[in-house]
């Protein structure tokens, strides 16, 4: 079994790259492959926005992975750490990479070996990238999962749609900002930002800031990445 660390983005593993340059990766191996990664992301946005049990999506992700893969490669979860990376995979025919994003590790995939030309069935760099988008998958459906069952502990229901005041509010809030700085931000005064609030706390049925940002952001009342790309 050989083992890869998780490169640095734009990196490619030296073993695959010495790979790469000896062998004919190019060409109808890699269209082949690149279906398997446009079918997991596929998979990935799916799943977070199903309203299925944590064990259910997770156990959903899994059949549908190996069905996408048809045996070529096998996701291995650890509850252990990367201290017992070599306990989970036995095979010696397997080159296996670390899922991890960030400082989150979750397990290991495992590219199975061709038995007659002796090496991964999958090319380098397709190999290489199934390893991140599956890292990256399984960091947001750990985050899907956390919000869906943050929001599903509360008991609340829209009363009607936010003002445009509302809402500009409401994304400062959800930015980190406080009354005051939001105050500031919209040239208005500290009571009528506390009043707005309030109202948001109505219309959200809730009775808190942190409830009100987990509710609107579950229905979808509003999006950083739109926001701050429009400001």
């Amino acid at each position: 079994m050989t083992t890869l660390p998780m490169p640095q983005p734009g990196e490619i593993h030296p073993q695959y790259e010495r790979a790469a340059s000896s062998e004919n990766w190019a060409g109808p191996s890699l269209w082949k492959e690149i279906p398997y990664i446009s079918r997991l992301l596929s998979l990935g946005e799916t799943l977070c926005g199903c309203n299925e049990l944590p064990y259910e999506g997770m156990k959903r992700f899994y059949q549908e992975f190996e069905d996408i893969m048809q045996g070529q490669a096998k996701i291995h979860i650890s509850a252990q750490g990367p201290a017992k990376l070599l306990h989970l995979i036995p095979s010696p025919n397997q080159t296996t990479f670390p899922l991890q994003f960030r400082h989150l590790f979750y397990g290991t995939l495992a590219i199975e070996s061709d038995p007659v030309q002796s090496k991964p069935v999958l090319s380098p760099p397709i190999a290489q990238l199934l390893a991140q988008v599956c890292s990256w998958l399984l960091y947001m459906l750990e985050q899907s999962i956390f919000i869906r069952g943050q929001c599903q502990q509360l008991d609340y229901q829209v009363h009607g749609p936010l003002t445009k005041r509302e809402r500009e509010i409401l994304t400062l809030m959800c930015q980190g900002c406080d009354q005051n700085t939001i105050a500031e931000e919209l040239c208005i005064a500290p009571q009528t930002v506390h009043k707005h609030r309030q109202h948001i706390y109505e219309r959200l049925d809730v009775h808190c800031e942190r409830d009100a940002i987990l509710v609107a952001y579950h229905v979808g009342l509003f999006s950083l990445v739109k926001d701050v790309l429009s400001q």
